[in-house]
């Protein structure tokens, strides 16, 4: 079964070879008309270009068998048969080897220039290599034999390539499948072809003015209505034509004053002109065609592209625009201008829009004339007032767009609403600021006496330690003074405390007045204090006491509050002395002031 298989295929071409060969010699033995074509050299041609490269042995065999017995019949010898079935393989094998090497593969057909050319040369090559093989076994040797050979078999391939392989793909001969022609439809490929034999056959009958030149128009008409397929259709229309006229041994065009053959000859060089100008045109016009297919699929991209584009601004917010400054031509987004106020109608080109704007454009505007040498992404953030009173900041992203010799020409901007975001960063600031607020008031809850709003004994003793250890380094004086209110629990016995609370703020404030501008007044005990005198000279220490403590003496009873002293002792900072060192000797001096009768003011040793 698979043998039988494989030779169908070979017996097939080699069958069609035949009939075809031999409808071809009947028409010109026996009807008497002119053989333009030789139709069977595209069989052949057909039968190879279909098959694979390995199967075409056996196909060239069964070719080769139908040439031979077509050949005997012929009354040519069984050297003569074989000899011409060789040239005939040889026309096969060349013309589809260059076809193909030509086209790059075997399913493809010609679309381009260089394709047409190419086939135009195989089919040249092809029918060459038949002619020269053909011309020693052949009984006719003179060079219009070998011409009309020659051209026959261009002619034969050419016409009849295109239309059995169209064939092929119409009845669904498709094993090894074959790339279908662009063919137009049936119906107007037929009445195109039978207009053209209408026009062949009128030309070919008028004796007295020649009308060729409108066998030419006709296949430029045909090729540029119908298609590449066209041109094979309107040669085979002509071919038809010419044979009709040829019948009964008839020259095939009347006007031309030579034999039947000549005129044969020279109406095969003339349809071969038609298809060197007919099938580069066929080209042009698969290229345009390919073209305009691309530019309609780049136009669906596009349109798709845009729609998605449109949809993405929507749901994201963004607003395109985009601005030529030689033509003074904008494209805004329907998204664009309702982002600033403006309707959706003035898309996409609402003009001068300055004064759609409700800050009349001034921050937008301004910003892109000083950035007009910028070649980087800038950012513009702007606010509006809307026509209801609301107000909506933007934040656009622009890019200048530059001429080949530098000058800015254009840019092209997208914008986005970012109203809450400036919103919550506004928030956020706020909140911001009052974590600051409130940590700063913690931080000197922490460090203050809540009472008196002096410095508590934590931020007292911190100031201290920084206090003496820049003492320490740059030697700079240093004093500490120490006082406490004197019978201060019997005035909380006598008066409650309320009072007593009222009586260590005033003397919280004495103190405080009394202090210099880089002092440290603080609260460290319940009436105890600690007075710190940075930068002082050790002389003006004891003045300094002594004015303090007159001053409460003198100033605490105000407001009904009742009079009160202190004692105080003050103490100067030694090489060595640490802050707790140096508090020592100021209590020890306190101590001596209370001992020595309270109220007054008494020095460390």
């Amino acid at each position: 079964m698979d043998r039988l298989t494989r030779l169908r295929a070979p017996l097939s071409a080699g069958l069609i070879w035949m009939l075809t060969a031999f409808a071809s010699l009947w028409l010109s033995e026996s009807g008497g008309a002119v053989l333009l074509i030789w139709l069977p050299s595209a069989v052949a041609v057909v039968a190879l270009h279909t098959a694979p490269v390995r199967r075409w042995p056996g196909m060239l065999a069964g070719l080769g068998a139908a040439q031979v017995i077509v050949v005997l019949a012929s009354g040519f010898t069984l050297a003569q048969a074989v000899g011409l079935a060789c040239a005939f393989a040889a026309e096969a094998t060349v013309c589809v080897s260059l076809g193909i090497w030509v086209l790059g593969e075997r399913k493809r057909l010609p679309r381009t220039m260089r394709h047409i050319a190419g086939q135009f040369g195989a089919a040249v090559a092809g029918a060459a290599a038949s002619a020269l093989l053909a011309w020693p076994w052949r009984a006719d040797v003179q060079p219009e034999g070998l011409a009309w050979w020659f051209l026959a078999s261009v002619l034969g391939i050419l016409v009849g390539t295109p239309i059995l392989l169209h064939l092929r793909r119409r009845f669904g001969f498709d094993d090894p499948p074959v790339e279908p022609l662009e063919a137009p439809a049936a119906a107007g490929l037929a009445v195109t072809t039978a207009a053209l034999f209408v026009l062949a056959l009128i030309v070919m009958r008028i004796e007295t003015a020649p009308l060729y030149w409108l066998l030419v128009v006709g296949i430029v008409f045909a090729v540029v209505r119908n298609g590449q397929l066209s041109a094979a259709c309107g040669v085979l229309a002509y071919t038809a034509a010419a044979t009709v006229q040829s019948f009964g041994h008839r020259s095939p065009i009347v006007a031309l004053d030579v034999a039947p053959f000549q005129a044969g000859v020279w109406l095969q060089i003339m349809m071969l002109a038609m298809l060197a100008t007919a099938l580069p045109i066929a080209a042009i016009l698969m290229a345009r065609t390919r073209l305009e297919a691309q530019l309609r699929q780049q136009n669906l991209e596009l349109n798709e592209n845009l729609s998605l584009l449109r949809l993405a601004e929507n749901l994201a917010g963004i607003g395109r625009w985009q601005y030529d400054m030689r033509s003074g031509r904008q494209i805004w987004s329907e998204q664009m201008l309702e982002l600033n106020g403006m309707p959706r109608e003035l898309a996409p080109d609402p003009g001068d829009v300055r004064a759609q704007l409700p800050d009349g454009g001034a921050i937008l505007f301004g910003r892109i004339a000083r950035e007009r040498e910028t070649r980087e992404p800038y950012e513009i953030e702007y606010p509006l007032m809307l026509a209801d009173g609301s107000e909506r900041r933007l934040r656009l992203v622009a890019r200048n767009q530059f001429d080949p010799a530098g000058n800015r020409v254009g840019l092209f901007a997208v914008a986005m609403d970012v109203t809450e975001r400036v919103q919550r960063e506004q928030a956020l600031e706020r909140e911001r600021e009052r974590a600051m607020q409130l940590a700063i008031v913690a931080q000197k809850q922490a460090l203050t006496d809540q009472l008196t709003g002096l410095a508590n004994r934590r931020c007292t003793l911190e100031r201290l330690e920084r206090l003496v250890a820049a003492s320490r380094k740059d030697g700079e004086p240093l004093a500490a003074v120490m006082f406490d209110i004197d019978h201060f629990k019997l005035i909380n016995d006598s008066f409650g405390h309320a009072t007593g609370d009222a009586v260590l703020v005033r003397v919280g404030e004495l103190a405080r007045r009394e202090a210099r501008g880089g002092d440290l007044i603080g609260r460290v005990g319940g009436e105890e204090f600690v007075w710190l005198l940075p930068g002082l000279a050790p002389g003006r220490v004891p003045e300094l006491a002594e004015r303090l403590r007159s001053a409460i003496e003198e100033g605490s009873a105000a407001g009904g509050l009742p009079r009160v002293t202190v004692s105080l002792g003050h103490a100067q900072f030694r090489p060595g002395d640490t802050g707790e060192r140096l508090l020592a000797r100021a209590d020890a001096a306190l101590y001596e002031a209370k001992e020595g009768g309270r109220n007054r003011v008494r020095r460390a040793a």
